[in-house]
């Protein structure tokens, strides 16, 4: 619970950052109105709500948001009927809450809040499955910028990662034909980070440490592997690999959920680049924007086609996902600012 006492103006402020920083807290309002024209001719009566007060637990923070020049009063009170835990609402909480709240606004209409020489954070997801082979090359240790995530976690009672993908909103049950891509679906709807970035047990990034200090600057929107050349191309590559049918139904659902990309896709998968591995690292904003594009496509592609026999083949949806992830960032290379960086595939 979170409760707040003091005046109307700024308990109004108030109320909006908690909703959207912290929807799930309860929050408890005592506001005092502001009654006049002149705030140094303002009288509150900081006992009005002693009795409301009464059934609150005395260990409980409450946020005094007044003047200055009623603070003080206000602390005096709430310590006098048995609040010791108080938190004055100044300039440097209003800027910490203007920033997360802003940071969140701008996330939910795709868009990016920046804050000059802040400190991005960067969070790379590595997929973890428990049906992952035992390597013997593996590093002994990982950048600090990377946080396992098991996928599929709800398929098994066994925890091999701290973070599992199917807290929150989630496909995890969906594991089998997403593959490592439950983990990006997870990240979409429950990560936040300036970045977020995505790799596999086996599949790293090379010098992660080194891209981080590179997206400190602030010159690109996303990191994606070293593209892999196909041949004879993208399109009849997958389909040497992968059944037919996916691909025509893949196609169908782009052409009717998204024709400019549909159109796009038949240059783009004529030529042999590809975006292998469902790896990137992208600001918030423009991952928000490739799952919402992607995700809703995959899942019709899903209804349609649902199990297939073989537990490759049947990982459908992830492929599907490599290559809608191609398309995206070959079609919009000259809206975001894309570099690459090497993996490194451990054996």
């Amino acid at each position: 619970m979170r409760i707040i006492f003091g005046q109307q103006d700024y308990l109004k402020r108030l109320e909006c950052y908690f909703c959207e920083i912290f929807p799930k807290d309860e929050i408890k309002i005592f506001s005092f109105c502001l009654n006049g024209k002149n705030p140094a001719k303002y009288i509150f009566d900081f006992a009005a709500y002693d009795e409301e007060l009464s059934d609150v637990a005395r260990n409980i923070k409450i946020i005094v948001a007044f003047g200055n020049q009623y603070r003080q009063g206000a602390v005096e009170h709430l310590k006098k009927i048995g609040f010791n835990h108080i938190q004055l609402f100044d300039s440097d909480m209003d800027n910490e809450l203007k920033k997360a709240y802003f940071k969140r606004k701008f996330a939910t209409k795709h868009q990016e809040f920046s804050l000059i020489n802040e400190e991005k954070s960067v969070i790379v997801y590595m997929a973890k499955s428990i049906v992952d082979k035992p390597l013997k090359n593996y590093p002994k240790e990982l950048s600090s910028h990377v946080i396992p995530i098991q996928v599929g976690s709800t398929l098994s009672d066994e925890r091999i990662a701290d973070i599992t993908d199917d807290i929150g909103d989630n496909i995890s049950e969906r594991n089998r034909h997403y593959s490592e891509t439950t983990a990006l679906y997870w990240m979409w709807k429950n990560a936040e980070a300036d970045y977020l970035g995505l790799c596999h047990y086996r599949r790293l990034w090379k010098d992660l440490d080194a891209i981080v200090d590179k997206l400190q600057n602030d010159v690109f929107d996303v990191v994606m592997p070293l593209p892999t050349l196909v041949e004879p191309s993208v399109m009849e590559g997958h389909l040497k690999h992968y059944t037919p049918r996916v691909w025509n139904i893949m196609m169908d659902v782009l052409r009717r959920r998204s024709p400019e990309y549909y159109e796009a896709a038949k240059t783009i998968y004529a030529e042999n680049i590809f975006y292998a591995s469902n790896m990137l690292i992208a600001k918030r904003h423009v991952l928000n924007q490739l799952c919402v594009w992607m995700f809703p496509m995959v899942m019709e592609v899903e209804t349609i086609v649902g199990d297939l026999p073989d537990p490759y083949y049947n990982r459908y949806c992830g492929f599907c996902t490599e290559q809608l992830i191609t398309l995206y960032f070959l079609y919009n290379k000259q809206n975001y600012r894309i570099s690459h960086a090497e993996k490194i595939f451990i054996e």
